[in-house]
């Protein structure tokens, strides 16, 4: 009799165990969809927000649209703000100050822009462009200009060797134009002998050569992407020696020379770690730039190459009126142009100074 009774006991035992147990799991599942629901619906709640902010947005952006675009011309004030910002890639330039404004143009990276006022109802900025007026959103324009990245150092270096490399504007190459008598040598010169170039290979009696134009870097707002220009050359050839003939077209488009300069020297190196390189001084005397060249130079490991002597002399350039008869018996009159540029004893004294200093 005691037996059983104990033997009822541990079922009575077990059965509540299990009961309890039972109990436990339920009321955790219980718990866990509990929280799953409030989970969702805090979720639920926060999509809701978001969609109500974002519609909010959206009504006072069209808003703000619908009310510029409500105003006449003469409803726009504006604040004076003289300032010279640079233009970010791509940057639209409209006819009124606000978002849906007729597009009248655009501007290039790293264009200085004229900024004369700030618009008082839009966040827009009045500019000046080709001599009339127009409207950039202030997110368009920097106060610093861009950096632009150098392309990067793609290609091997090369294993082919030449003597020298010469980089210019005109007074280095210049293409046949109606302007004048040549065809791709240094403008101004009577003959391809008579150039700079020429005269300073035949004096050193280099064996093998190049020569290039950069002239449209000197213009350009974003001349680090264009100088992948020099690729043809120095990503084929190891040149002993390189010789830098760029400024005199930099008057006016100063804005971050001397770090594009300085790019591109780098650029060359890339190539040409071992190439000596000389950096040929103006022809024309432009002070601010000759200066940022010698710095470059300096800081380069460059060969800065005077032509204090040869600036601004009469003799040395050729002057507008004078006339140059050509072989073929064409009659050429100097004019806007070709005056300033070297005459053939300028590139004979310019070639005097390189070639002393190679």
């Amino acid at each position: 009799m005691k037996k059983k009774i104990v033997i009822a006991l541990w079922i009575s035992l077990v059965v509540l165990i299990i009961a309890f147990c039972s109990l436990v799991v339920y009321q955790n599942k219980q718990e866990a969809a509990r929280i799953a629901q409030r989970e969702k619906q805090q979720e639920a709640e926060l999509q809701l927000q978001i969609q109500a902010e974002e519609a909010a947005k959206a009504r006072q952006e069209k808003q703000f649209k619908e009310s510029d675009e409500k105003l006449d011309k003469d409803e726009y004030t504006f604040t004076d703000f003289e300032e010279t910002y640079y233009a970010v890639d791509k940057a639209t330039v409209r006819e009124e100050p606000f978002s849906t404004a007729e597009i009248i143009g655009s501007l290039t990276i790293d264009q200085p822009t004229e900024i004369v006022a700030k618009c008082d109802q839009s966040d827009f900025y009045k500019i000046k462009i080709n001599g009339d007026y127009g409207f950039v959103a202030f997110e368009d324009l920097s106060e610093e200009y861009i950096d632009i990245p150098l392309p990067k150092n793609s290609k091997p270096i090369p294993t082919a060797t030449k003597d020298i490399l010469f980089i210019g504007n005109s007074i280095t190459m210049y293409p046949a134009t109606k302007d004048w008598w040549g065809s791709g040598w240094g403008c101004g010169a009577t003959t391809p002998d008579k150039d700079y170039v020429h005269r300073t290979v035949s004096a050193k009696g280099y064996s093998s050569f190049d020569f290039m134009s950069m002239r449209s870097w000197e213009f350009s707002n974003t001349r680090n992407r264009e100088v992948d220009d020099l690729d043809p050359y120095i990503t084929k050839y190891q040149y002993d020696k390189i010789v830098i003939e760029l400024g005199e077209n930099v008057k006016g488009h100063e804005s971050h020379f001397k770090e594009d300069f300085r790019d591109m020297v780098t650029y060359i190196h890339s190539y040409n770690p071992n190439a000596k390189v000389y950096i040929l001084d103006n022809f024309w005397d432009y002070s601010n730039i000759i200066n940022t060249k010698k710095a470059v130079a300096s800081e380069t490991g460059c060969t800065f190459v005077s032509l204090a002597d040869v600036q601004g002399v009469s003799k040395y350039q050729l002057h507008e009126g004078d006339q140059f008869t050509a072989p073929n018996g064409t009659v050429y009159t100097i004019g806007s142009f070709l005056a300033g540029h070297p005459n053939d004893e300028g590139f004979e004294a310019i070639a005097e100074h390189l070639i002393a200093a190679l």
